[in-house]
This record gives C-alpha cells, sequence and structure tokens, in this order.
C-alpha cells in the first residue's frame, strides 16, 4: 500500500531550480521539474520505481504516466476533485488514488519551475526601454522621461545614498560619475544600484528597510549622463560602500530587467546565483585590477 506523503517529503526535494516556498499571490505553473518530482516521489513509495507503476499490489497498479500525472494535477488544481472521483477517472484503486491526489496538492503549492523565493520589480515606473549592452561593463542604462518615478527592485536594505551631485567634467572621479544615486542590498545577497537620479526620496536612508516597488527616487542626468536615464548596476555586495568600480555593475542586467518586466518565471528572475559565481571567481578586486 503507498503510503501517505507528508509536505517534508517534497520540501527535502525540491523541483529543479525551485525553492520549497508558497507563493499565494501568484498562479502556480506546473513544468516537467514538477511533474517528474511527482512520479520519482510515487514510484519511490511503493519501491517499484523501475516498472514505472504506482500502488503496493496488483488491485493497486496503475501505469503512471506523464499524462496521468498531468490530469490527475489538473483535477486537483481546476476542479478540487476528490480521490474517489480521480480514482474513477483515471481508473486507479483508491488507496492509489488517495496518495495521487494529495501528492498533486502538496505539489501545487511548490513554486513555478525556475521561481525565486523573492519578488522582482521593474525599476522604472511608466515607459521606459534599454540595450542589451553597456559601455566598458555590464549594466544597463534604462532611457526614461526625467522625472519618472525610481522603485526599489527587490526587498532589502539601503546601503549607500548620494543627494548631492558631485560630478565635476575637470576631475573625472569615478566615484562621482553617477551624480545622485541610491544602492541596496537585497534579501537576496544581491546589491543593486541606481544612479544619475534627479531627486532621492525623502527619507529614504543607510540602513532603511525598502520594499520590492518602493519608491526611492526620480529619473534624472545627475552625473556624467548625457540624457535621461536610469544607470542600473547588479554586483555582490562586498564592501557595502565605496567601492564604486564593482557598485556599477558585474553582471548583466538586462535578461532579469526582461523577465520582471513580464513577470516572468524562468532562471532570469533572481540574479542571486550568477553574483555568486561572480564573485566566487572575481572576489572583491580593488580598482584596476
Amino acid at each position: 500500500m503507498l503510503g501517505v506523503p507528508r509536505v517534508a517529503d517534497f520540501k527535502e526535494r525540491p523541483a529543479t531550480g525551485a525553492a520549497p516556498v508558497v507563493h499565494r499571490d501568484r498562479p502556480q505553473v506546473l513544468g516537467t521539474g514538477h511533474l517528474g518530482l511527482l512520479m520519482d516521489f510515487v514510484m519511490e513509495r511503493n519501491g517499484d520505481r523501475d516498472e514505472g507503476r504506482a500502488g503496493g499490489g496488483p488491485a493497486n497498479r496503475v501505469e503512471l504516466t506523464p499524462a496521468v500525472v498531468v490530469t490527475a494535477v489538473g483535477m486537483s488544481q481546476a476542479k478540487g476533485e476528490s480521490a474517489m472521483r480521480m480514482s474513477r477517472h483515471l481508473r486507479l484503486a483508491p488507496t492509489a488514488a488517495a496518495t495521487l491526489a494529495i501528492a498533486a496538492g502538496l505539489l501545487l503549492s511548490a513554486p513555478a519551475e525556475g521561481a525565486s523565493r523573492y519578488e522582482y520589480v521593474f525599476p522604472v515606473l511608466g515607459h521606459a526601454g534599454y540595450a542589451h549592452r553597456h559601455s566598458g561593463y555590464p549594466a544597463s542604462d534604462i532611457i526614461a522621461k526625467c522625472g519618472l518615478p525610481v522603485v526599489s527592485p527587490v526587498d532589502g536594505v539601503v546601503l549607500e545614498v548620494s543627494r548631492v551631485d558631485r560630478w565635476s567634467r575637470g576631475v573625472r572621479k569615478g566615484s562621482t560619475r553617477g551624480g545622485k544615486f541610491v544602492s541596496i542590498r537585497g534579501d537576496d545577497g544581491v546589491r543593486y544600484y541606481g544612479s544619475h537620479l534627479s531627486v532621492v526620496k525623502r527619507g529614504i536612508k543607510v540602513g532603511d528597510r525598502v520594499d520590492a516597488g518602493q519608491r526611492i527616487g526620480k529619473v534624472g542626468r545627475t552625473g556624467r549622463a548625457g540624457a535621461c536615464h536610469l544607470h542600473f548596476g547588479i554586483s555582490p555586495v562586498c564592501a557595502g560602500k565605496g567601492d564604486w568600480w564593482i557598485r556599477r555593475g558585474t553582471i548583466w542586467p538586462w535578461p532579469y530587467l526582461d523577465s520582471w518586466r513580464k513577470s516572468d518565471v524562468s532562471e532570469y528572475q533572481s540574479p542571486a546565483r550568477k553574483v555568486r559565481a561572480w564573485k566566487k571567481e572575481h572576489g572583491c578586486p580593488a580598482p584596476g585590477s
């Protein structure tokens, strides 16, 4: 007989690329990783993985094909079908149907394949565009009308704030090139940097908690900026302040901007893994190294 699955059984073996977190405010989309997880789970519980069958004996056996799993999950998600009705529909013995129904229900509480446990928001409200390139180092210049709101792309803590434009064409210091800016340490462990702001929102200060989508300033052209835009950089936290040559950007933001703008669940929803990989390879280099 198949045992009744526990939530812990799924949390110990999450779907590929997914964290065991329930996203109550977003629809769940099942991918091949989820379906494979359910099939593996049921077959392992039965001790009959090689045969690809579910059930504790001849009366309970059923070919656990992808079609059966999809139907079971669909019935649980869309129709809220009981195990008994699922049993009749899929020609499963009640014990096998009960396990499959519970497993499907638990699986629906998992995030979509490739989903992140963090919420991400496009950093400019209103019409904006950006290229898939940047001169000199990885970053994105988000072209937008001066005065449009700039928001935090993720929940986090403010690392640095510059309310004064100290850029001078005669001096050309890299540390002042961004003009007015805000940098944030996201709860995902990544640093996000937005510069050339026309103004930093009143009340935003170092150490403050900010929420994804919270306004932190307005698009401008302070510092070394020829046109209204938001310079957007993603990097490891490293020193957390003063390390402008890292803060300005170490990985390309545009795949993540694409994902956030579309509210797309993909491998590019969170840059945390890419940033960790970059830091593991490069560390926190000194300027010019």
